[in-house]
């Protein structure tokens, strides 16, 4: 047992270590440059119009429910993990000295904590780029901005928390809600990408979440019933509820167990693909 958690972890930290190393990551600092110019600097100057301070926490609620950045974020997460799982001449050494199941357990445990830095560097991001104190509640610029300046509903800037969020749940859920449904939804296309990469190797497993990804925004866009099949529209949480009605558009809770069944299902078909891989077939390394 001690043995292959030590395998675990080892391929898992190899594979850390390849990944928070690589050039790719300085797309991570492009990625803040957006989110900056997008959602927080929008937010800051209604804070300035207003006179009032706004919540520091409301521009990564924003970030993680704007449509734009909701396409954004998945897709430069699937840059840096674009070649997950790493497949190559040293790959079947590494199964033959761990095992193939802790193989894909160190897999698995990677890419949670890829997930968990790359979310962990968007939050921090967003508290270097803005400005404002730290609430317990909305701040007044985005619940009463409107009502002051009316002419202004409908706006680019208004979307980015709309009032879905403010008038239906508390800011402390909506963080909550971003991060979970965030996180989930870059897990579970990682997931994917590891599925497709040991059916075939190449390109054919980031082709298949880039579409998966473009359905969700398709759908979204178009306010389609047809957009919670896919998790885009069960990761943005102001989709979930109705501008005034309590009642929600859809339970906060089948999205979650919408993607805890995902997340399962493909668990079990990454199972599947793992015990049938054959890491001595050259068509499996790079």
């Amino acid at each position: 047992m001690i043995r292959n958690l030590q395998c675990m972890f080892a391929v898992a930290k190899s594979e850390y270590i390849r990944w928070i190393t690589n050039p790719r990551m300085i797309l991570m600092g492009i990625l803040i440059v957006f989110m900056r110019t997008l959602a927080v600097e929008p937010l800051l100057e209604r804070a300035v119009k207003m006179g009032l301070p706004l919540n520091r926490m409301e521009p990564f609620i924003a970030v993680g429910n704007s449509g734009m950045l909701v396409m954004l974020m998945p897709c430069v997460f699937l840059v840096f993990i674009s070649d997950y799982p790493k497949m190559t001449g040293n790959t079947l050494l590494l199964v033959q000295r761990s095992g193939r199941w802790n193989w894909l357990a160190g897999q698995l445990l990677f890419l949670l904590w890829t997930v968990l830095t790359f979310l962990g560097l968007v939050f921090l991001g967003c508290l270097c780029v803005s400005e404002g104190d730290f609430l317990e509640n909305w701040s007044n610029v985005v619940t009463k901005y409107n009502a002051v300046y009316p002419n202004e509903i409908g706006s680019f800037a208004s979307q980015l928390l709309p009032s879905n969020l403010y008038n239906q749940i508390s800011l402390g859920k909506a963080l909550l809600f971003t991060i979970l449904l965030m996180g989930a939804y870059l897990f579970l296309l990682g997931l994917v990408l590891l599925f497709c990469k040991q059916l075939h190797p190449g390109t054919f497993g980031l082709f298949t979440v880039l579409l998966v990804v473009a359905s969700g925004v398709v759908t979204c866009s178009l306010r389609m019933k047809l957009m919670w099949a896919f998790p885009m529209a069960n990761a943005i949480v102001w989709l979930h509820y109705d501008v005034i009605l309590e009642k929600p558009n859809q339970p906060m809770w089948v999205s979650f167990l919408y993607f805890a069944c995902c997340i399962v299902v493909l668990l079990v078909c990454n199972l599947w693909a793992t015990g049938r891989l054959m890491f001595v077939n050259s068509e499996q390394v790079e």
